[in-house]
């Protein structure tokens, strides 16, 4: 399922004299100051057990702390950060739920301010040009076995890839990304129109 999310921003220093910690210490001070954002995303799932990807790609909107919405072809997922409406379009349904972050989701507010904090840090090199940081957990606290930030050369994290303990990985990627947009809280709650079908599993 669609995501967790996260995006990052450094300040704009010499990237190849930084060690891994000073650069998440920017990344997290920087992120403190974006209020919201708005990107066009692309997610993969790859998996070792089945050689197709799945692919979704769509519009991604945040803003703090954990709301967000998701919107694909047939399919747009919101958050408030305590509640999640998944609505199918096509089935003209809507799956209510709590709001409960896990690597599988997409969670900026995680991946800048809470998996660093539970994870070993590592500066890997550079790739097409962005700077790669390799987050590793210390336990078994976070269900997942690695996961990989890529920041390009304006100082924001545009890829994710997050590899589980079944070597399933996650791949998260955002273009076109636009800070600080004063984003309605309107897009961040769902009210369902007459007809819909609602499933609430809260």
């Amino acid at each position: 399922m669609l995501m967790k999310t996260f995006f990052l921003i450094l300040l704009t220093i010499s990237l190849n004299a930084q060690t891994a910690n000073e650069i998440i210490q920017k990344i997290q001070t920087k992120f403190s100051s974006v209020e919201d954002l708005k990107a066009n995303f692309t997610q993969k799932i790859n998996s070792s057990m089945n050689e197709d990807q799945m692919i979704l790609s769509g519009k991604f909107f945040f803003k703090k702390k954990n709301k967000l919405r998701i919107e694909v072809k047939n399919r747009v997922i919101v958050s408030d950060g305590d509640t999640i409406w998944n609505f199918d379009k096509t089935a003209d349904k809507v799956i209510i739920s709590t709001y409960d972050s896990d690597y599988t989701s997409f969670s900026l507010h995680e991946i800048v301010n809470s998996y660093p904090e539970q994870c070993k840090k590592e500066k890997i090199s550079d790739q097409s040009g962005l700077l790669v940081v390799k987050l590793t957990p210390n336990d078994d606290q976070l269900n997942f076995k690695s996961a990989v930030i890529f920041v390009n050369k304006n100082d924001i994290v545009e890829k994710v890839e997050i590899t589980d303990f079944n070597n399933m990985q996650f791949v998260f990627k955002l273009n076109s990304i636009v800070l600080n947009n004063n984003l309605s809280e309107q897009l961040f709650n769902f009210k369902p129109t007459e007809g819909v079908e609602i499933i609430d599993l809260r």
